[in-house]
């Protein structure tokens, strides 16, 4: 297969980026910027290209894992309840995606959670009138690994976008056999959506939670994040200097276009995302 068909799929950095000074070598790009951390916000609004796409991510995880390590939290992130929480989040995320048309928005899961709990989740978000979402076509919800394919599904009809987040169990940065297992539930999952698919002619953008890793090999999906970039480009700087971050970009976007140019393709009728004309060609699984 020839790597010039384009799928679309993007390799989304991790923010923040310090210092500040390399975010202009990245752009074009697609982001993640955090609720726990939204440092470079209003820069990335500036530098995410036409058609890539600017996540919002609701800082959950963040905020649940620096209270169980007893870690002070700043102000900004100190509520007194959950729904304190929802409605700053999207106070946040509303302005942000007003200002920025590639913005998607990560509906708050509760971390931990029971499967009724985010499901009440997205109602907060999405329900009518009384919608805390601004732009709920422009909104994703995370399935966690541990849950029902069943709770997948359903995600999968309701939604334009949904994100897979790893757990304990499926832990695409864990141990072998967490990532072993992390493999499967993908190829499960991807099963779900494909059936989804054939029952209603349309699939939700999917979207891997810090599975850039994996996002060569599972070609099916359509983006993935990382914070690698931000976090480990000081290791090039004596061979790139300034260009240290771009050439992390270009290195990684290189391994996912060999994945992509090494996967079989199927001719479809449908589209391989709510957002894009119908493709003749897409991976197989």
């Amino acid at each position: 297969m020839s790597a010039a068909i384009d799928f679309g799929r993007r390799l989304v950095i991790g923010t923040p980026v310090t210092p500040k000074g390399l975010l202009p070598s990245l752009a074009g790009s697609s982001f993640c910027v955090s609720f726990a951390d939204p440092r470079d916000l209003d820069r990335v609004i500036e530098l995410v290209g036409q058609d890539e796409i600017l996540l919002l991510d609701n800082g959950a995880f963040s905020i649940w894992n620096a209270k169980r390590r007893g870690a002070k939290l700043a102000p900004r992130l100190r509520f007194d309840d959950f729904g304190d929480y929802r409605a700053a989040f999207w106070t946040w995320a509303n302005t942000a995606q007003d200002y920025s048309p590639q913005a998607i928005a990560v509906i708050p899961d509760v971390i931990q959670g029971s499967e009724e709990e985010n499901l009440l989740e997205l109602s907060w978000a999405l329900r009518g009138d009384d919608s805390l979402a601004w732009f709920p076509e422009r909104t994703m919800s995370i399935w966690h690994m541990n849950e029902s394919l069943d709770f997948l599904e359903t995600q999968a009809r309701l939604m334009n976008f949904v994100g897979f987040g790893s757990c304990s169990e499926f832990d695409v940065t864990g141990t072998t056999q967490e990532r072993l297992a992390y493999r499967a539930r993908l190829a499960e999952a991807s099963e779900v959506i494909d059936q989804v698919e054939r029952d209603h002619g349309r699939r939700p953008w999917i979207h891997l939670m810090r599975g850039l890793g994996v996002f060569p090999e599972f070609t099916r999906f359509d983006s993935a994040d990382s914070t690698n970039i931000a976090v480990n480009h000081s290791r090039h700087k004596a061979t790139h200097g300034d260009d240290r971050a771009a050439f992390m970009k270009r290195r990684t976007q290189g391994h996912i276009d060999a994945g992509l140019a090494e996967a079989e393709v199927e001719v479809v009728l449908s589209s391989i995302s709510n957002f894009d004309d119908a493709p003749v060609l897409r991976p197989k699984l």
